[in-house]
């Protein structure tokens, strides 16, 4: 890929080598692991030459961009282990990463890395967990961000589901060419999860996402604000497990991109429609398609996206 690299510095990939292996030497083998591998094939289309890291984030355009159309072949790899000490406290490390080729639009060509070392002590009824969450990005062919964030959650599990609180906050870099967008983001996320709430659904989630992004270079059209509420429902119907998801997503900028326009003001609706067939006891088929309408007062982010993918998943 042209001018992609590991983004992660090598002080952030000792950091973790000491980790995992301090867990290593203290436990032997981990009390919990998993591995998933995803490979796929999917269609996309959009109305405007952008594109968005995450749900939760906010639209972006990459200076060159004209992909709205293309087929992709997508593979990830996700990985997790945990090891309890005792009395409750444990550590734990998860990665993944991403990779989405699209010949016919490069533009749609996509990478990503993250890891996660965390620890967990109990809190009452509840547990607290501390972590680092190291990200790194590509994007149309070329190295996009670097992200370094702190991470401090509460959660509390019961028989009828989970509270969760989580809060983080993150320096993004860039390369030289892109060094304008460098800044400090915050989150603060609220959960709650239901376990069999109603006959036949197995499970409704909601979260409740509050944000700001503050540029580093005083770049008022780069600061913003955001808002998300996210809502789940999860069934079983016809052998496969379902998953219906609706999103709303505002996001208010300081200035607009363009002089003489009124501040950018963005506001997303998006649904996630999914279904997984179970294989075989480690294999599955996962169809999914997603739809996302971003409203912008600034022509460039006013998008429409339309996604679908076919992927088979195994795990370990």
């Amino acid at each position: 890929m042209r001018g992609s690299r590991v983004g992660l510095l090598p002080k952030r990939a000792a950091c973790i080598g000491v980790w995992a292996c301090f867990a290593t030497v203290a436990a032997a083998q981990p009390s919990q692991r998993h591995l998933q591998f995803d490979i796929g094939v999917g269609q996309e289309s959009q109305t405007s030459p952008v594109f968005q890291i995450s749900p939760e984030g906010n639209i972006l355009y990459l200076n060159g961009s004209q992909g709205l159309y293309g087929g992709h072949v997508r593979g990830s790899l996700q990985g997790s282990a945990s090891w309890d000490w005792g009395a409750g406290v444990s550590t734990a490390v998860s990665a993944d990463a991403t990779l989405k080729r699209s010949p016919q639009t490069p533009d749609f060509n996509f990478s990503s890395v993250n890891l996660q070392p965390s620890i967990r002590i109990p809190l009452g009824q509840a547990s607290v967990g501390l972590g680092l969450n190291l990200q790194s990005y590509d994007a149309a062919d070329r190295h996009f961000r670097d992200s370094t964030g702190v991470q401090l959650d509460w959660t509390r599990a019961t028989p009828q589901g989970l509270w969760g609180v989580v809060a983080e906050v993150a320096r993004y870099k860039h390369p030289a060419d892109l060094s304008d967008m460098d800044a400090t983001a915050s989150s603060l996320v609220l959960l709650r999860q239901y376990t069999n709430p109603l006959p036949e659904i197995d499970g409704i989630d909601f979260s409740f996402i509050v944000g700001q992004e503050i540029n580093d270079h005083g770049f008022r059209d780069l600061s913003n604000h955001s808002a998300m509420l996210q809502a789940n429902v999860r069934w079983n119907w016809l052998d496969a497990d379902w998953s219906l998801g609706q999103s709303w997503r505002l996001a208010r900028f300081e200035e607009s991109t363009f002089p003489g326009e009124p501040a950018r003001s963005d506001d997303t609706v998006s649904t996630d429609l999914a279904a997984q067939w179970p294989l075989s006891a480690k294999k599955s088929l996962r169809v999914e398609i997603n739809q996302a309408r971003n409203i912008s007062n600034t022509r460039l982010y006013d998008n429409n996206m339309l996604q679908w993918s076919v992927t088979l998943r195994r795990e370990w």
